[in-house]
This record gives structure tokens, C-alpha cells and sequence, in this order.
């Protein structure tokens, strides 16, 4: 780093130093390699980045079409490299790997990838068939940069790291690299977000880089680069795999199998350096032979960091306990994961709080000699590593056998098309899963915390055993809980009463059954003979088949309501033009309950080809349609009845741009567009009070809170936007409000919701008393207030009880999990007003997993989720919490899309 030159002079000689490559960083042969410590004797023949595209190392920010070009003229010119492509994002720019290797491993690759996953499962590799693979076979490193498409210097550091291994000629360390391993280099996760980062640079710099932290090239307009194209945290997504990039990338490691997986971060720019150890709480999922590794590696960066003069911390921020990062979701594979973050300039220069300048090209740098420090301990301790990751199979089927958990057991339940998605979702991250081919029984205990139970459960129940080779995915993933350190959380206890903010990372529950929202149990003893398991053990993910049931009707065809796939039939329904009416109760049909909510698609008035494209709805969706020749119900509403609505096809619209929160706007927009291939207009909120929203029937504003958000909704709707707002609800609108979007909603100037939110009210001196090991935690007397906002909660999962009447609910039982995360609390709407109609349980019956206080959970106990508000013709449908979060709450998406397709049509 350099010191700051008075501000008379510094702008413009720190500019021409930002753009002046640095002495001999282009150079080839045995001339200094500024970057790089030693004479690396770089051979001439292969390129460097500025030979290709123009700039030096670290001199431009590179774009992805710049990177992608540098990429496939180095594999040209060097027989050590290959590219391969194994997604494309939402936009269009491929995704790719570069596998860097000795010729003779390149020349054996399959081989070696064979090997390599021959050591995955101890069952099929026995100790004797190990040892010559470890004797033998390379371990493999995997470099993963820029998840987020801002953190820029990421990228420049994977193409450096990529020549360096290519062109050494005379390094010790590389030679060591090559001969001993194979590197992966993943150098950009998220073109999309990096090329909107760069575009905005680009666009905003001038003659000169500015340093200045106010300049606009240092301050991106919204939604700024972090994200994709549907603006979704990347590094959120390894679990859900909702995302090409992610599910690309994840298709590719379960490929390989890499020992090692570094994912390289910026964080904020006063920062230093941070690698791992990691900070407290570990995830106790987390194999205490990766910890160890995990803290090799790190001693062996901070060598090279030292030698360099750089900075760097460990241990105090970002911990292993969450495992959907791209640090923790590999370490359950039997990966090392870490990450690495580096201090952003973004932008070529940036003014740190020290007077110090922080430049782009040193930031580069110092991800770029991680990068290779990394690759030398796995190098340097090859056999040792690969022989630990052969033992993490053993273990977990070790472990499985005696766990307490023995067999996780997932029965059809309402909807077996979502539980099929489950499976296939974890399938393909290496879950091993049976079917069962008949009934049977087991002394099982549901997710919920109940009584164990003698159950019987039907054939074509899955089970996932825990005597697995990746036992620490199914208990940490699937599992009804991960508890969390005791002293992690007395020390976070002690933080809450001192109002100092937890040290907990990310959300604390996550539980894929319960995020689905599935029937889920688990067993203390296998369900049957391990011969049984076997033979009903799956081979491929399943695939759900549908099909019009009945042949071809003269009166209606029938949709069920209360699974996904119901919910995408109506979605396509309307893409396809058809007429389609929704029961507003259940009624009997041929001797078959349909539930409320049902869809009712009339032969009269529909298309002379409605059964052909029914039938090709059921083929390529997995939608059933039952055919029926009567209109004769034996029980319930008929379809002539008042309570049949027809339901128009809505135009929907979602607020766009601050201060919506990127995250919430984009997996809402996700949803809606991509989940349920429905149409969906965009809008600037600064734009909603000029827009005439009478072209539109369903308004939706997300959560305000998240990367990219900020501020309220008052800022941009004002007074006469909102008596417009008014106005377009009473003539039939629907709006639908997400989080900070409900909160405005209740601002005395807004009164659309009538209800407040609640504060927390605390017992006089109360928290003052509260010792934790006999030590006070507390603070003093007479400083605590009587009442304060609540502090909000750390994502745990939490249950809702819902009102089945309601058209909202339609399709769901009594109960909901949710998760909660913020401070929006709020009193019940009195039933003159309107409806509540999901309410969180009672206190003892309130959190299913995860971590929340006592004094928080004892405030929202009993407040509404979901609230309901007629206003004339129209609709105010308004959700405490965002149920779209990062798009991988399954189980609550037809609450959501209740309320777009049945709101337009009640």
C-alpha cells in the first residue's frame, strides 16, 4: 500500500501510478516479474494479458469478454491449460473452468478424475485399492473467484494465477504445483454482475482514476454488481441450486471432487486481508481433519504475506457455521473450504480511513499469491490430504451407524411433486436416497420436536439412510436441526443485553424438509435390512409424469389445489390463453375431494383444442388434469355456484430500483418469471407515481432491506402517489407488500394497513440481574428502557398457524414454517379492519430450528405474518417478512402466489 501524497498533488500522480504498469510485470524470462518475489523464468510463447487485450496486470479492470479472451488464447498457446464450459448465465456469457496441469496429467486426465472420485466411496474402494490411487494420484485444488460480480479484483488475480502456472519455467513452486497437483481455476462466477460493475466504471471514470470515496466511479447506482442477472447473492445459492451459474457450478464439482475449494471475496475497503481459520461458531457437521487442514493452509499463506509486507486477520469474521457458502458447502463434501477477502478498492484507487491510498493493482496481487500459496500446501501434503478425504467417506459411514439420527424419512404427503424436487435436489449433491418398494414401519420423530411414535409409512417413501459417505451433507442439510456453541452463545447472549449486535453470520435455520415445508421424520434405527435399502435405492433423480386423467371431457377439466405443480398449471393456463374459474370451497366430483382452490377449466368458452393442450401442459410441466363429463357434485359448492370466480389472466407489475432491496425485488421477479414462467413488469419506483396503474392488476413491493437497498418507500411514493395508490385499490388493484414494504404501508401519512408495530416491553431492571456462569451480563439498573424496538432475529425457523378460509391459504393445511428475520413485529388487525391470516404459534410452540431469544420470540408470539385488508373492490395483501427470501422457501410459495393469481379474481 502507499502512504497519501498531500491533496495538492495526489489525484493526479496517484492516477498516472494506478495506470503505469509496474517495472517489468510484462516481462518475459528471467527479467524481474513485479508481482512475484522470484525469477520465474516465464516463457515468451505464452501470453500475457496485456498481448492480448491491451492492459497489464491489474493496470484495467478486466471485462468478462476481455477475460474470456485472454482465457482462450492461453489455452492455445499452452498444452498445460484447458477450458471448458460448463454453464451459461441467465444473459448469455458462458462459465468456465481452466484446468491447469502437467502435460503427462493432461494427458491422463480421465484417468486421473476417475481416480480421484474412486476415493469418494470407501464401499466400492477398498484400503488396499486407496493407497495405490493416493500413491499415485494428484490432489486437486479448486480456485473460485468473483461470486460477486463487484469484487473485482477477483478475476484479474484468477487470469494471473492461470499464466503464472502456465509460463513458469524456473519456479520452484510451480514445478512443485504441477507435479503433485491439478488446479482448477473457476475465474469468474458471475459474468453478468462483473459485466454490470465494469459497464458503470467505465462509464463513470474519467482522464483520471479518482480515489475520492464520494466520486461516482467508486459508488455504484443501484443494484450495483454483486449480484446475477436476477440479482441473487451467488454465494447464497450452493444448497437451493436455483441459479444457472449455481447449478453449473455445482454439476461441475461433483465432477471433480477437489480436495481444496477457495472462493476468493472483497469486503470492505479499510479492511486488509482475511483468510482462515475461520471465526467462531463451526458447524459441528464440519470434519475436524478440514480444520486442521483448513488452518495448514492458512499458516502457509500468512509465510508468503509476511515475506510480502502484507497485511492480513483471521479468526474474527466469517465463520464455518451457515452451509451454503461457497467456504462451507464443499467442506461437506469432504473439500476444504475457505474463503479469502480481500479489501476492494473498487475501482482502480480508493481513500482508506488510515490516509493511505488502497491501489486495484495491489489488491490483485495479493489474491493472486493466496491463490498460489494455496496450491502449494496441497501440493506439499499431497498424500496426506487425499488420504484424509478417502477417511471422510469411512467416517461418515462409520458415524451413520451409530448416529443418533439413523434414517431420515420423507412420506408423499400433499404434494409429492415437491418432495420429488427435493430429491432430485439433493441428489445431485451427492445425497444417496431410496424409494421404498413396499409399506413399512418404524418408531419415528417428526421436525417439529413431537414424541417419537410408532408410524407406518406407504411404499414410495423415501429414506435416506445416515451410514452414507456423505453423512455430514444429510445431518447438516437435512437434519431437523444444527445446534450451536454454548459458549458462542453465552457470549452472544451477553452482547444482545449490552445492545452491541450478534457475531452470528448468517440465517440459523435451514433445514431443506422444513424449507419445503414437507412431512419429515427421523428414526433411531433403520427402517429395514441394509438389503432392502439397497435394492430400493435410487439411480437417477426422479421425474415427475402427469397426464389428463379420463380422457377427453365434455364438461371441465379438473386441477387439485395445494402443490406447486398446481400453481405453474394455472401460470400456464393463462400463458396459453385458457379460461380458467377457481373453486372458492372444496366439493366432491366422482367420488374425489377437491380442496378450495381448486382450478375448474369449463370446456364452454375454451378453445375447440383444449384437450390437445392439456395434454401437452401434462407432458412438458408434470401437471395433472382430471376430466370429468358431469357438473354434478356430490358434495360441496357447484360450478355454477357464486363462490366459483373466474380468474382473469392479471398483468403484474413489481417495484424496481431503490429502495427496493435487490435481493428481494430479484428473487421476486425470479419467482414469478423464471420458477412459474409468468410475465412480470418491472417498474422504478420513482416512476410509480407518473405510471397509470389501472393497466395493471397486481402491484408487488419488496423488502427495502438488503445489498443494494435502502431508504423507505415514503421517500418515493408521496402524498398524491399515494391517493392514486388508493384510488387504483379500490377499483379492484392488489398490492402486495414484502417486509419494509408492509412497514410503510402502516406510516400515518400511507394508512393502508391498520395496525402498528409492536415494541418490546422489558420488566423493570430485569436485564440487569441476568448473570450467565454467575458473571452479570446484564447492564446497569436504571439504563435499560421500559420499552424498545425488537432487535430482530437471526433467521431461525419459525411456525405459523393459518386461516384455511381464507383464499390466501387455499391449498395449505393449519400450519406453516416461515422464516423471520427482521423487526418488523406488528399488533393483530381487529377483525372489523381486516383479517391475520397467518399468525405466528404461542410462545412454546414457536421455534421449530435455529437460534432466537427468549425476549424476542416472547414479542412476536401470536402477531400476524400475513395480513389481509379489503379496500373496495381491491385487495392490501401484506407479509411481515419477505416469504421470497433468496427464492429457496418452497414450502411458502403459494401463499405468494395465491395472492397474484386470486387476488385479481376476489
Amino acid at each position: 500500500m502507499r502512504t497519501r501524497l498531500p491533496l495538492v498533488v495526489s489525484s493526479f500522480l496517484l492516477a498516472f501510478l494506478a495506470l503505469a504498469p509496474l517495472a517489468g510485470a510484462q516481462m518475459h524470462g528471467t527479467e524481474e516479474f513485479a508481482f512475484y518475489p522470484d525469477d520465474a523464468g516465464f516463457d515468451p510463447a505464452i501470453p500475457t494479458l496485456e498481448e492480448v487485450v491491451g492492459h497489464a496486470w491489474g493496470e484495467r479492470i478486466t471485462s468478462p469478454e476481455e477475460a474470456q479472451s485472454y482465457i482462450r488464447h492461453l489455452a492455445a498457446a499452452s498444452p498445460k491449460v484447458t477450458v471448458h464450459e460448463y454453464a451459461r448465465s441467465w444473459e448469455g456469457r458462458p462459465l468456465v473452468y481452466v484446468v491447469v496441469a502437467s502435460e503427462a496429467n493432461q494427458g491422463r486426465i480421465d484417468e486421473v478424475r476417475a481416480n480421484n472420485i474412486a476415493l469418494t466411496d470407501p464401499r466400492t474402494t477398498d484400503a488396499a485399492a486407496a493407497e495405490a490411487v493416493i500413491a499415485d494420484n494428484p490432489v486437486i485444488t479448486w480456485l473460485a473467484y468473483g461470486v460477486h460480480g463487484n469484487e473485482i479484483s477477483s478475476t484479474d488475480a484468477a487470469l494471473l494465477t492461470m499464466y503464472h502456472l502456465a509460463a513458469a519455467t524456473t519456479d520452484e513452486l510451480t514445478d512443485t504445483v504441477l507435479a503433485n497437483s491439478i488446479v482448477v481455476i473457476d475465474p469468474m462466477q458471475n459474468p453478468d454482475g462483473r459485466n454490470r460493475f465494469v459497464s458503470h466504471y467505465r462509464q463513470s471514470k474519467g482522464r483520471h482514476a479518482d480515489s475520492t470515496l464520494a466520486s461516482v466511479e467508486l459508488n455504484e447506482p443501484w443494484p450495483g454488481g454483486r449480484g446475477n442477472h436476477y440479482l441473487f447473492d451467488l454465494n447464497r445459492d450452493w444448497f437451493a441450486l436455483t441459479q444457472p451459474e449455481t447449478r453449473g457450478k455445482v454439476a461441475a464439482f461433483m465432477h471433480w471432487r477437489p480436495q481444496i475449494y477457495v472462493d476468493l471475496h472483497e469486503m470492505g475497503g479499510d479492511a486488509t486481508y482475511y483468510f482462515p481459520p475461520q471465526a467462531v461458531p463451526y458447524n459441528p457437521n464440519i470434519a475436524p481433519q478440514i480444520l486442521d487442514w483448513t488452518e495448514t493452509i492458512g499458516e502457509n499463506n500468512a509465510r508468503w504475506f509476511d515475506r510480502m509486507g502484507f497485511s492480513y486477520f483471521n479468526r474474527e469474521v466469517f465463520d464455518a457455521f451457515y452451509p451454503g457458502y461457497g467456504s462451507s458447502w464443499p467442506t461437506y463434501q469432504g473439500a476444504m473450504g475457505l474463503t479469502y477477502e480481500q479489501a476492494s478498492s473498487r475501482g482502480l484507487l480508493r481513500d482508506r480511513s488510515d490516509e493511505t491510498v488502497l491501489v486495484y493493482r495491489d489488491t490483485v496481487q495479493h489474491h493472486y499469491i493466496a491463490s498460489l500459496s494455496t496450491a502449494e500446501v496441497a501440493a506439499n501434503n499431497r498424500e496426506g490430504i487425499l488420504r484424509d478425504f478417502y477417511q471422510y467417506g469411512l467416517t461418515g459411514i462409520e458415524e451413520g451407524r451409530t448416529d443418533e439420527i439413523r434414517e431420515i424419512i420423507l412420506p408423499p404427503g400433499q404434494d409429492p411433486a415437491r418432495l420429488d424436487r427435493l430429491v432430485a435436489l439433493v441428489m445431485k449433491q451427492g445425497v444417496e436416497v431410496a424409494r421404498a418398494s413396499e409399506a413399512f414401519g418404524n418408531v419415528v420423530s417428526d421436525y417439529q420436536g413431537g414424541a417419537a411414535t410408532d408410524r407406518e409409512f406407504p411404499a414410495g417413501t423415501y429414506r435416506i439412510s445416515m451410514a452414507q459417505p456423505n453423512k455430514a451433507f444429510v445431518k447438516g442439510l437435512l437434519g431437523p436441526d444444527v445446534p450451536m456453541d454454548e459458549e458462542f452463545l453465552k457470549e452472544q447472549r451477553r452482547r444482545y443485553l449490552r445492545r452491541e449486535g450478534d457475531q452470528i453470520y448468517d440465517i440459523t435455520g435451514w433445514s431443506l424438509p422444513l424449507l419445503f415445508d414437507l412431512e419429515a421424520y427421523t428414526a433411531s434405527e433403520p427402517s429395514t435390512a441394509a438389503d432392502v435399502l439397497t435394492r430400493d435405492m435410487l439411480t437417477a433423480a426422479p421425474d415427475a409424469s402427469a397426464t389428463v386423467h379420463g380422457g377427453e371431457a365434455t364438461v371441465a377439466y379438473l386441477v387439485p389445489w395445494g402443490t406447486q405443480a398446481a400453481v405453474e398449471g394455472l401460470a400456464t393456463l393463462h400463458g396459453h390463453g385458457i379460461r380458467v374459474h377457481t373453486a372458492g370451497a372444496a366439493f366432491t366430483i366422482g367420488g374425489r375431494e377437491y380442496p378450495a382452490g381448486s382450478l375448474i377449466i369449463k370446456v364452454a368458452g375454451n378453445p375447440d383444442d383444449l384437450h390437445a393442450t392439456l395434454e401437452m401442459i401434462a407432458e412438458h410441466h408434470g401437471i395433472d388434469f382430471h376430466a370429468t363429463n358431469t357438473s354434478w357434485v356430490e358434495d360441496g359448492i357447484s360450478f355454477g355456484s357464486n363462490r366459483v370466480r373466474y380468474l382473469k389472466k392479471p398483468k403484474i407489475a413489481i417495484a424496481w430500483d431503490r429502495p427496493t432491496g435487490s435481493t428481494s425485488a430479484g428473487a421476486t421477479r425470479y419467482l414469478i418469471e423464471q420458477a412459474y414462467r409468468y410475465p412480470v413488469t418491472i417498474i422504478r419506483s420513482q416512476q410509480l407515481a407518473r405510471t397509470d396503474l389501472a393497466d395493471f392488476d397486481v402491484l408487488v413491493l419488496p423488502d427495502a432491506f438488503s445489498f443494494g437497498g435502502g431508504g423507505g418507500y415514503g421517500g418515493v411514493i408521496g402524498e398524491q402517489a399515494v391517493a392514486g395508490l388508493k384510488s387504483w385499490i379500490r377499483g379492484g388493484g392488489t398490492l402486495i407488500t414484502l417486509g419494509a414494504g408492509t412497514r410503510w404501508l402502516t406510516e400515518e401519512n400511507v394508512d393502508l394497513l391498520s395496525t402498528t408495530r409492536k415494541v418490546k416491553e422489558i420488566a423493570e431492571d430485569a436485564e440487569a440481574t441476568e448473570t450467565v456462569d454467575g458473571v452479570s451480563t446484564g447492564l446497569p439498573a436504571g439504563v435499560v428502557p421500559e420499552e424498545e424496538q425488537p432487535s430482530g432475529l437471526p433467521g431461525p425457523i419459525l411456525r405459523a398457524q393459518l386461516d384455511p378460509e381464507h383464499w390466501l391459504a387455499f391449498g395449505y393445511g393449519d400450519h406453516i414454517n416461515l422464516i423471520a428475520q427482521s423487526r418488523n413485529i406488528y399488533d393483530p388487525i381487529t377483525i372489523d379492519k381486516g383479517l391475520n391470516v397467518a399468525t405466528y404459534l404461542p410462545l412454546d410452540e414457536l421455534l421449530v430450528t435455529g437460534v432466537a431469544w427468549q425476549d424476542e420470540l416472547e414479542v412476536i408470539a401470536g402477531t400476524p405474518y400475513l395480513m389481509y385488508q379489503r379496500l373496495g373492490a381491491g385487495h392490501v395483501v401484506a407479509f411481515a417478512e419477505d416469504p421470497n427470501f433468496r427464492a429457496y422457501f418452497d414450502g411458502l410459495n403459494g401463499l405468494f402466489m395465491n395472492a397474484l393469481f386470486f387476488g385479481p379474481g376476489y
